[in-house]
């Protein structure tokens, strides 16, 4: 049986990721630059729409509220989004690939994605922590019906495309390139144990701690994924059913 076709070139694996141990470090230098580029731009998105909405308090009093509004979840995610793909745009631009490109076959790993929401949901269903529902309401803000669209599609589209490429695409790259051991598993689980870890972090509110093994075991999941097809549509598609299920029961309990 031919296998899926995919959307890209025929040699891309053959220039995935950097292509030596110093063009790793490369990567990860970009992974840096992009993330705090992202930050700065965020923080002057939000900060010109604060001003602009005359917010008492400003973008501090914006991100302490438990549902913020839907613009300033916008311009917050869009400005770290900035960051991400332009440090994807960085890497590539030397003709190596991050590993963006799908099969039809993909869509499966939605199914995969909301099941391992379900896996976490479950495990901590005799978890009950004061504000365990902050990060979701702060992701998705107080809209209500039609107004949760636009919330809704930046959590289920705009973050796993963004978020994997940056996770999966340039920093998981690099990090394997520039951790080239003797041992090549030694390498790998080492990789992916960071870049599983630093996207855990990356989502973790003040008082959400407990959610951090459950946000690390979803990283090693996708990193696994990406490595193992050599493409970044099976992380999207997983990240993407992850945040599906958890916008549904978010949206069924409004």
């Amino acid at each position: 049986m031919a296998a899926p076709p995919t959307l890209q070139p025929a040699d891309a694996r053959d220039r995935l990721g950097p292509a030596t141990r110093q063009e790793g470090w490369r990567w990860l230098f970009a992974a840096l630059a992009g993330l705090l580029a992202g930050a700065a731009t965020s923080i002057l998105l939000t900060t010109v729409g604060a001003s602009l909405a005359g917010t008492p308090g400003g973008t501090r009093a914006l991100a302490s509220l438990a549902e913020p509004p839907i613009w300033y979840i916008a311009l917050e995610l869009t400005g770290l989004w900035i960051g991400f793909g332009g440090a994807a745009y960085a890497v590539t631009r030397s003709g190596r690939r991050v590993g963006l490109a799908f099969s039809p076959h993909d869509v499966w790993f939605l199914l995969v994605g909301m099941a391992l929401q379900g896996v976490v949901y479950a495990a901590y269903l005799g978890v009950h922590v004061s504000g365990s529902n902050r990060g979701t309401n702060q992701l998705l803000g107080g809209g209500r019906g039609w107004l949760l669209v636009v919330p809704a599609v930046f959590t289920i589209v705009g973050a796993p495309f963004f978020e994997e490429l940056y996770f999966r695409g340039v920093l998981l790259r690099g990090l394997l390139s520039a951790w080239r051991t003797r041992v090549a598993i030694v390498g790998v689980v080492g990789s992916v144990l960071v870049d599983a870890t630093l996207f855990g972090f990356a989502h973790l509110g003040t008082d959400e701690w407990y959610q951090l093994p459950g946000l690390v075991g979803l990283g090693v999941v996708l990193c696994v994924l990406a490595i193992r097809s050599g493409r970044l549509g099976p992380s999207i598609l997983t990240h993407a059913g992850f945040n599906l299920l958890a916008v549904a029961v978010f949206a069924g309990n409004r």
